[in-house]
């Protein structure tokens, strides 16, 4: 077994006026090479966000184990997806089994993140630990405590953002549009927070229980500080109703807390991540691969971003006995 070796830290680098995406290509694809730390600056943090699904796709390529584990939940899907198209349809031609396979694919794609949840747990940790990021435990649950998780998720997910997208309803001839793209978004933010947390792992000596309330102890979610904001400034008989709405949002996300709260203060990085994930989504054939690659970038990504928070916390003697 081997760990992916670092790579030296990419030179900060100007954007030219002309050739910018060949410039930006370039600077993914040095991003991508190996484990390094995040970049100073927004525009080559998002940069660093948007490699790290290849770099996670990379990681599964060079280890023949991580592949074979990566693989299994996607064999799975995959195999449950061709015998429905196969003999569950009355389609005829390739087009139409395609059809039919990823119309199931599309239809049983949620089912993985609670079947698989704790083999994806194992294979965060197991990542992680080959990135030679040190030792940690796979945050492996008891099916009840994963139902319960999935469906606050669920629930948060559907009715979380309604407030807003009634509003955008209300904006003359545009209102279906600007509600869409609110939708695509939100449904794309918590794609990411899914992310970060099957990447979630226990640190050495850490209960599970430790390990869950230390995302449930960070800062209410940007949503449920908005609804607040709000109801603040309306009228008492409105202000009420969305007042409880948004401690009920903050209940339903409780699970989420930290991996929010880690997407606010890394914005920049966490835009990259997101716009990637979304092209990856979008691919067909690596979208059967798409949650083992995104778990493995994602596992790169926090385990980056914890060890620089880390240390900052430390004492400045520490960071520099540390560093030499």
């Amino acid at each position: 077994m081997s760990l992916l070796p670092p790579a030296p830290p990419v030179p900060l680098a100007n954007r030219p006026r002309r050739g910018v995406i060949r410039w930006a290509l370039q600077r993914i694809g040095e991003y991508a090479r190996g484990v390094q730390a995040p970049p100073a600056g927004n525009t080559e943090q998002a940069l660093y966000g948007l490699a790290q699904p290849i770099l996670g796709a990379r990681v599964l390529l060079a280890d023949s184990e991580l592949l074979k584990e990566a693989l299994y939940p996607a064999a799975m899907l995959a195999g449950a997806c061709a015998l429905y198209a196969s003999f569950g349809t009355e389609t005829h031609g390739h087009w139409g089994w395609l059809k039919s396979f990823y119309k199931a694919f599309a239809a049983l794609a949620p089912l993985p993140s609670f079947f698989f949840a704790n083999h994806y747990a194992r294979l965060a940790a197991m990542i992680r630990w080959r990135m030679g990021f040190g030792a940690c435990g796979p945050r492996e649950m008891p099916w009840r405590l994963l139902a319960g998780r999935m469906i606050r998720q669920a629930l948060i997910v559907a009715i979380g953002i309604a407030p807003l997208l009634l509003l955008a309803r209300l904006v003359p001839a545009i209102g279906d549009l600007v509600s869409t793209a609110i939708l695509g978004i939100w449904s794309l933010h918590w794609v990411v927070a899914d992310a970060f947390d099957d990447a979630q792992v226990r640190l050495p000596g850490e209960s599970l229980k430790e390990s869950l309330q230390r995302d449930r102890d960070a800062p209410e979610p940007w949503f449920v500080r908005l609804l607040r904001r709000g109801a603040a400034r309306l009228p008492r008989i409105l202000g009420g109703p969305i007042r409880l709405f948004a401690r009920l949002c903050d209940k339903l996300a409780l699970d989420s807390r930290g991996e929010i709260a880690l997407m606010e203060s890394n914005r920049a990085v966490s835009v990259g991540f997101s716009l990637s994930t979304a092209a990856l989504l979008a691919t067909p054939v690596l979208n059967l691969l798409f949650r083992p690659i995104i778990i493995a970038g994602s596992s790169h990504l926090l385990a980056q971003i914890e060890k620089d928070e880390e240390e900052r916390l430390l004492p400045p003697s520490r960071t520099v006995s540390s560093a030499g």
